[in-house]
């Protein structure tokens, strides 16, 4: 035990069950909630590096659970309208926070403001309740922000997180762009429509991961490339439709090199004006992909990695997206990153142990979410520019607070010692927090892209399900998918009167003007998908079902992880054999 501990007798109790825990196979303790659990599941020796490195005894649960109980913490693209309880409000707020939600939810400039404060809500420990129990009654009255929204962004109400955005309908996390719609992670660009992970590109549709791109529509992973339709993993290419894999072309057709008049004559054979055309030749650029060499893992300049779309990183084993990572494992979406496990959404961090979307310069955090520059802190919620704070909710610029109760150094520090003993010995303390204290509805999180759970299964693990309340239908005409005009130039304008139902869910949605002009401007036909279907299915292309698969390289055969559900029949190649055969 470190002779400089500041919590001595949790420390030493810790110690103790450090020392004697050696590999071994374990039961999940949500064998019989959760349909995703892996029921038993193995600690390793890695494991148990990090558990000693981190300061936590091992989970109770098994990979699986903890990153399905995660994901439930992290909502980028539902949008409510719901009741505002800010006092003096009596009007209905757009937050993403949803309307089945037991938290009282403030508009995000009244949160902002003076006319409130968090230590008004403060309450002593009490050892004779339950921690959890005692942690949700505080969640239950500091109030909760309706929305993420950064004040530099303009006419974007119905967007959340990033800056400088203007126009922006149903955008997540975009930063200094324009004239953006159903987009997530959108930088320095303009009038992009249903796209994810994309820098600087123009008049762009279904853009995944892309960068310098202009006048380009369903490109996957592809750069600097102008005026061309379906591409995958292209650079520097002009004028191609349907490719894989291409360098420095122009003027190619599912990788055929043409002539500029045969080119253009085979793109007007395409209909792609129409959504009969676009679906024919969506299937046939996916038939192709398939006879072509594809990156199995996504993965590049990694060492001693395991995982997908690792990108510069070290020692990152068990992982999913992660771009300048060392010393990481069970951790996905991370940028800038080291020494965490356990981890959801974070950046420009480290020492992070079961965290959703707590990042830019936290260090030293556990069982936390929704928290910004925060450092030595454990179980926060919604904290900013704050120390050693323990169990508090609402909190910035504060050190030295339980239950967002203020102490002094050395008082806290002996209340946190007991604390967390008592905590250690009832085997309440190394979990991350119940579904329960989510901001977000199960079934309006993360976890329903991968762990999609029906009404009665959410409730059973505890979690909160929103019902959908759909739009307002009264006067309005109901449309179904074979109602709508095949081709752009048959859609009157009346179609913005009308609500087309999603010939997926059968959920209703509405065109705006905007971007209605956005598909007459480019020759697009309207799409009969809800626009949450189409967000959601862009989160596959970048990682798959979020399962790491394991297959053989179809060049040289060694093992390989993919993002690529092997049985459907990709040509899938490690990241060497696909260096030396395409570049």
């Amino acid at each position: 035990m470190n002779s400089e501990t500041k919590t001595p007798n949790f420390d030493k109790l810790l110690d103790e069950i450090l020392e004697k825990i050696v590999p071994h196979e374990r039961e999940c303790a949500q064998k019989d909630i959760s349909k995703y659990c892996e029921k038993k599941f193995r600690i390793y020796d890695e494991d148990i590096k990090f558990y000693k490195l981190l300061r936590v005894p091992p989970p109770k649960c098994c990979p699986t659970c903890r990153r399905q109980r995660r994901n439930a913490f992290t909502n980028r693209i539902y949008l409510y309208k719901r009741k505002d309880d800010a006092p003096g409000n009596s009007k209905e707020v757009i937050s993403f926070v949803p309307p089945v939600s037991p938290f009282v939810v403030y508009n995000l400039d009244y949160y902002r403001s003076s006319k409130w404060d968090p230590i008004s809500f403060a309450v002593d420990y009490d050892f004779s309740v339950p921690f959890f129990d005692q942690f949700f009654d505080l969640r239950l009255k500091v109030p909760q922000y309706a929305i993420v929204r950064d004040p530099s962004s303009i006419n974007s109400e119905y967007s959340l997180n990033g800056r400088n955005l203007k126009n922006g309908y149903l955008v997540s996390g975009g930063t200094d762009s324009e004239n953006l719609w159903y987009s997530i992670f959108i930088k320095n660009s303009r009038e992009v429509m249903d796209s994810h992970s994309i820098d600087k590109c123009e008049q762009c549709s279904e853009m995944i991961l892309t960068k310098n791109m202009n006048l380009c529509f369903y490109c996957y992973f592809s750069f600097n490339c102008i005026s061309s339709y379906f591409l995958l993993d292209c650079r520097n290419c002009q004028n191609c439709f349907g490719c894989s894999n291409l360098r420095n072309k122009k003027y190619c057709f599912f990788n055929k090199q043409l002539g500029k008049v045969e080119y253009e004559e085979k793109i007007k054979s395409m209909r792609l004006d129409s959504r009969s055309g676009l679906k024919d030749a969506r299937k046939k650029f996916w038939e192709f992909v398939k006879q072509n060499p594809v990156r199995a893992s996504r993965s590049s300049r990694s060492v001693n990695s395991s995982g997908l779309a690792i990108i510069n990183s070290r020692n990152c084993q068990n992982v999913i997206s992660c771009e300048n990572g060392e010393n990481e494992r069970y951790v996905n979406m991370v940028t800038n990153h080291k020494d965490s496990m356990d981890v959801y959404t974070s950046g420009d961090s480290e020492l992070l142990y079961e965290v959703s979307w707590v990042g830019a310069g936290a260090s030293n955090i556990k069982f936390s979410f929704g928290s910004k520059n925060v450092t030595n802190c454990e179980f926060v919620i919604n904290c900013h520019y704050c120390d050693n704070c323990f169990a508090c909710i609402g909190l910035e610029n504060k050190k030295y607070h339980i239950l967002n109760r203020p102490y002094g150094r050395d008082e806290y520090f002996k209340e946190l010692d007991k604390i967390k003993l008592s905590l250690l010995k009832s085997g309440e303390y190394g979990e991350f927090l119940q579904c329960r204290f989510s901001t977000f509805a199960y079934n309006g999180s993360e976890a329903d892209l991968y762990f999609p759970l029906d009404q009665y299964e959410t409730k059973k693990i505890g979690a909160y399900y929103q019902p959908d309340s759909g739009i307002e239908t009264q006067g309005i005409k109901i449309a179904e998918a074979k109602d709508i005009p095949d081709k752009i130039i048959d859609v009157e304008d009346n179609i913005l009167d009308e609500a087309i139902t999603c010939e997926k869910t059968g959920r209703l949605f509405k065109i705006i003007k905007s971007e209605l002009d956005f598909y007459r401007r480019y020759k697009l036909p309207i799409p009969t998908f809800h626009p949450l279907e189409r967000m959601k299915s862009t989160y596959w292309y970048l990682v798959g079902d979020n399962i790491v698969y394991k297959d053989f390289c179809d060049k040289c055969g060694i093992p390989i992880e993919t993002i690529y559900n092997p049985k459907n029949n990709w040509r899938l190649y490690c990241e060497s054999c696909y260096q030396k055969e395409v570049y």
